[in-house]
């Protein structure tokens, strides 16, 4: 999988294929989201499967006091965009000047700069400075170019649609049942860049400063991994007030996959 930032994709110096592409922040890249990826890679024949993202959730930076924390790390963000069958992944740093893009520039700019042949985007899908372009917009503004846009529905589940904010309220709820169900695997934990003090029978992980999202204080079943390709120790891991603790045993850990259980006191 190709990997770009936003300025060196529309710099136009990328030799690009047609394109079948979606945009979004897709964190957590849940059920509803990967309704998104199929429809991109069902296009199939020449068309590349693309996807148009942030390096930071945009939600993090315009509203940082009201955010919970990402779901997901960049580095597993991406991991899952390529094991979905994504080709190329654009990374839009959402700077002051890509704010002021309208969403008729942006999405011309998909067009010239990327060759756009067909574009899929959810039917709450906005962009454009101060939102001005919704989804039935994009797909007027594409229609004149001959450029097919679906408009996909949100994928319910349990009554009410599926979304990263409601991903994220079963997580600080510690309702990883729910959470497991919306995001059709196990919520797992990039302890990766995380702060780490080390103890005598414990390693302490605090996620706070890397704006991720963790489950409330408690005792739960978990599986850790070193990296990717570890096959994962089964254990108990505690959280303590942001702090993911784990056993000292296991030497330093990545990943935090939570099985989905109810939690137990600590």
């Amino acid at each position: 999988m190709t990997v770009v930032s936003w300025d060196l994709f529309v710099s136009g110096s990328l030799s690009c294929e047609p394109r079948a592409a979606t945009v979004g922040v897709f964190d957590g890249l849940h059920l509803g989201h990967r309704a998104l990826i199929d429809r991109i890679r069902a296009r199939g024949g020449e068309l590349v499967p693309s996807v148009f993202t942030f390096r930071e959730n945009p939600k993090a930076l315009l509203r940082p006091k009201a955010f919970e924390g990402n779901i997901f790390s960049l580095d597993q963000k991406l991991d899952a965009l390529e094991g979905l069958g994504v080709a190329f992944v654009v990374l839009i740093d959402f700077s002051g000047d890509f704010g002021k893009l309208s969403g008729k520039e942006f999405v011309d700019l998909l067009k010239d700069r990327g060759k756009l042949r067909y574009l899929a985007v959810g039917s709450d899908f906005r962009c454009g400075y101060r939102l001005d372009t919704d989804a039935e917009r994009l797909r007027s503004l594409n229609a004149r170019d001959g450029i097919p846009t679906d408009i996909v529905p949100p994928v319910a589940l349990g009554g009410a649609p599926v979304s990263s904010s409601r991903i994220r309220t079963a997580i600080a709820a510690g309702n990883l049942v729910e959470a497991t169900a919306l995001l059709g695997r196990n919520f797992v934990l990039d302890l990766g860049p995380t702060p780490t003090t080390p103890g005598p029978d414990r390693e302490e992980y605090d996620v706070g400063p890397t704006r991720r999202i963790a489950p409330p204080s408690g005792r739960y079943p978990a599986i850790v991994r070193k990296d990717r390709s570890d096959t994962g120790t089964e254990c108990d891991i505690v959280i303590d007030s942001g702090l993911v603790q784990v056993p000292s045993r296991l030497g330093a850990v990545r990943y935090a996959e939570f099985l989905p259980a109810v939690a137990r006191s600590v």
